[in-house]
């Protein structure tokens, strides 16, 4: 490709973007460009759909049909066709957010043929003058999306043919969105940039930078081979363990859907497949469970962990027929041996058993493991056993306060040490490094572990609860609760320390079974939900976003319940809350509920939980923490020596638990701030954090240490210089001086100019101008 045919060719996908960005926010520019779609590529699209059905489908063969026989696409010729089809259809149409991702394919299909013809002879020219021909696979997803869903960028990547996919490993990417390109090189598994993104535009791209961009790092890309290992052992703990197959696509020439599949992160099989495969797959194949996924008897495709219990419809235009389902996964281990045709073994659990999903029980794990699992794909599995890195262990097993606050002056390393902290309380071990400590620190997040950073406007409605107005209700003025952050990681901590006491109080989260009750409404496997009462039935016919609609056995009119106070009372276990003419009618629903709630439950392990308050003195600490001043202390907890409980302006109970850790940060040197609340400091314990020049890693420890003896003479020790400021792997004395040392003692020492050249001449630096830098040789 020349030069001219490059830029001419993004010039025209970056139009392009922007004109489907267009269409995703505007019915009429999407209308006009329907209308301007080449009469010979809206044939070639009744040719592909004339004999296909579905619901979308059958949308998009009447636009097709209507423009053919020389109808007008108008605006309102669209809304009424789609509500023409989705009436009793809606669950169908939940996927599709807009015009856009419903009707583009009279836009897209044939009409986009030159871009992606531009894309692959665009990837194929970056191969190669990158000269990676031999070592790298190519991907690319236009305006239809990775889905066929419809998409508002196209976008590719480049990236090493040892991965099974993009999502695998390291890629460089492309993306042409809202007018606009970017690339860069991405890794997927944790979602980061290798190094920094470029954005460009048609008129500032050029090819040769790009090239360049990518060229520096083309053995990050060839050097990204997946590194099997030693023998991985997965420990399923409470889990199962499944196969499955996805054999009806093993044709060469469905090789497109299988791709699809992995490039989603789904499984999928059809809702007809017997012998009740597939109501176990809705039912039983639960968040957490292990698959293994062959395609047909001879390839293996990969080990998954289910992330999602909620299935929902493969769309039609990905596999070409409605009725496939899937569930979302996350990729765990690639075959070290994709091909099987070695494996002679027929049984049900193995790739030529005649099974589409079926587990594998823990009896056979063992010859699984010996036949299958360990051959190809260098995997053992092992059931019911605890975690090998952190073994489970009670809360006395850490040695640390409930309350406690890292004091001192600013780049002390403070908030350094609370993910250090953090992790040793919930794991019970010291981490091996500060990686690790970061890693687990991460993946406990919103989970064990919550971090929050106080401000000056930081209230008592953000941390504990408050009213917020309904913004959704838009019929009158409503208010609806919002618990804080700290309420909402007091509430997992209560529910952790009850259940591991008591059993019997365990259950589900709400949310968890009240989707499974309705699933067969919003599955429309059934019109109305018949729930059974002492005598008689009602029926549930629509459950929205806040209440649930049913009908009485007699009558057509219909009624609502509060799903919020529904809520309540399976959190409470007691149905005491609603008293009237409408408790027979929430009574049924929360039997049916708990009786969920409580089904195949397992034994809970105690737990600790850990809230980081990052600049804990920057807010009004009164205001902020309320009744919790009190709340927090020992022997005010739920297993303290006299609980104490409050009731919050909702109505609800609140007690702290004792398995909930608070570590705060305060900076001795923010003089902006009003001393720490005496009522919170008696509550706390105090850990300083002071700089220290021997520090391992500090540079030019020695200059610190002069630097702060001058500061503590004229201000003290809360205004010394952090021996962070002194660290890294790019560390420069200049730029540190001149960046981080002389604005800070311009604020310690209200911008008194002699002031700070008399402190740093005693340490042998010269400055000189304004600003004030540090004078060089």
């Amino acid at each position: 490709m020349t030069t001219k045919e490059i830029k001419e060719g993004i010039k025209l996908l970056c139009e392009t973007s922007k004109t489907i960005q267009n269409c995703y926010e505007n019915k009429q520019i999407l209308v006009d460009e329907i209308n301007r779609a080449k009469r010979s590529d809206i044939e070639k699209c009744w040719q592909y759909y004339q004999s296909r059905s579905g619901v979308i489908v059958d949308v998009r063969k009447e636009l097709i049909k209507h423009i053919i026989d020389g109808g007008d696409v108008t605006v309102d010729f669209l809304e009424k066709l789609v509500e023409k089809h989705k009436e009793g259809k809606e669950n169908q149409f939940k996927t599709y957010k807009n015009f856009y991702t419903i009707f583009y394919p009279v836009i897209t299909f044939y009409g986009h043929q030159n871009l992606r013809e531009f894309i692959e002879k665009f990837i194929a020219q970056i191969i190669l003058d990158l000269g990676i021909s031999e070592q790298v696979k190519s991907i690319s997803f236009d305006f239809q999306g990775a889905r066929q869903l419809g998409s508002d960028r196209y976008w590719l990547a480049i990236y090493n043919k040892a991965q099974e996919n993009q999502s695998t490993g390291l890629q460089f990417f492309i993306d042409f969105h809202n007018g606009s390109m970017t690339y860069g090189i991405y890794r997927h598994s944790d979602k980061t940039y290798v190094k920094e993104k470029i954005l460009a535009t048609a008129v500032d791209f050029d090819y040769d930078v790009m090239l360049s961009y990518f060229k520096s790092d083309v053995n990050t890309i060839l050097e990204d081979i997946p590194d099997y290992g030693d023998l991985k052992t997965i420990d399923l703990e409470n889990h199962n363990l499944y196969k499955m197959s996805h054999g009806s696509f093993k044709q060469r020439s469905k090789s497109h859907i299988v791709d699809s599949l992995i490039n989603n992160n789904w499984i999928t099989l059809h809702e007809d497949t017997g012998k009740d495969q597939a109501k176990s797959f809705k039912e039983n194949l639960k968040n957490g469970d292990f698959v293994y996924i062959t395609l047909g008897s001879n390839k293996l495709i990969g080990i998954a962990r289910v992330i999602s219990d909620v299935w929902d419809y493969v769309p039609n235009e990905m596999i070409g027929s409605d009725g496939w389902i899937y569930k979302e996964v996350e990729f765990v281990k690639n075959p070290v041996k994709p091909n099987t045709k070695d494996l002679q073994d027929k049984g049900t659990i193995y790739p030529s058993g005649n099974t589409t999903f079926t587990q594998i029980k823990p009896d056979i794990l063992e010859e699984a493991n010996k036949k299958l699992f360990m051959p190809y794909f260098n995997v053992e599995f092992i059931s019911g056993q605890t975690s090998k890195s952190y073994p489970a262990f009670k809360p006395s097993m850490v040695n640390a306060p409930l309350n406690q606050i890292l004091y001192g002056p600013p780049g002390t390393g403070k908030t350094y040490n609370t993910i250090l902290k953090a992790v040793e309380i919930i794991t019970g071990q010291i981490p091996n490094s500060y990686k690790d400590a970061v890693d687990i620190f991460n993946k406990n997040l919103n989970n064990q572990i919550e971090f929050i950073t106080f401000h000056q406007s930081y209230s008592y409605e953000d941390f504990i609860q408050g009213l917020r107005p309904d913004i959704e209700n838009g019929k009158e003025l409503s208010f609806e609760k919002k618990d804080g952050i700290f309420k909402r990681i007091a509430d997992r901590a209560l529910a952790n320390l009850k259940a591991s006491k008591d059993p019997l109080s365990q259950k589900k989260p709400f949310e968890f079974v009240f989707n499974q009750l309705i699933e067969p409404l919003n599955n429309m496997e059934v019109n109305e939900l018949n729930i059974k009462m002492k005598k008689s039935s009602f029926f549930i016919t629509e459950v929205g976003e806040k209440s649930i609609a049913f009908r009485k056995n007699i009558g057509d009119s219909e009624h609502t319940l509060s799903i919020a106070t529904l809520k309540k009372m399976y959190d409470k276990g007691e149905n005491d809350l609603i008293l009237g003419g409408l408790q027979p009618y929430y009574n049924p629903i929360l039997e049916l509920l708990l009786e969920k709630g409580k089904k195949n439950l397992t034994k809970v392990e105690l737990k600790n939980y850990v809230i980081v308050i990052d600049e804990i003195n920057r807010a009004n600490i009164s205001r902020v923490f309320g009744e919790l001043i009190t709340l927090i202390e020992e022997d005010k907890r739920s297993e303290g020596e006299i609980p104490l409980s409050v009731t919050l302006p909702s109505g609800d109970s609140f007690i702290v638990p004792s398995n909930l850790y608070i570590i705060g940060t305060m900076n001795t040197a923010d003089k902006s701030i009003a001393l720490l609340d005496i009522a919170l400091r008696r509550r706390f314990e105090f850990v300083p954090y002071y700089p220290n020049h021997l520090t391992e890693g500090v540079k030019d420890g020695f200059l610190l240490e002069k630097i702060n003896a001058e500061i503590q003479k004229r201000k003290g020790y809360d205004f010394t210089i952090g021996h962070a400021y002194f660290m890294g792997e790019n560390y420069s004395l200049e730029k540190t001086i001149n960046n981080k040392v002389i604005p800070l003692l311009l604020e310690y020492f209200m911008n008194d100019e002699r002031e700070i050249i008399s402190i740093l001449k005693a340490c042998d630096i010269e400055l000189e101008g304004w600003p004030m830098k540090m004078k060089t040789l």
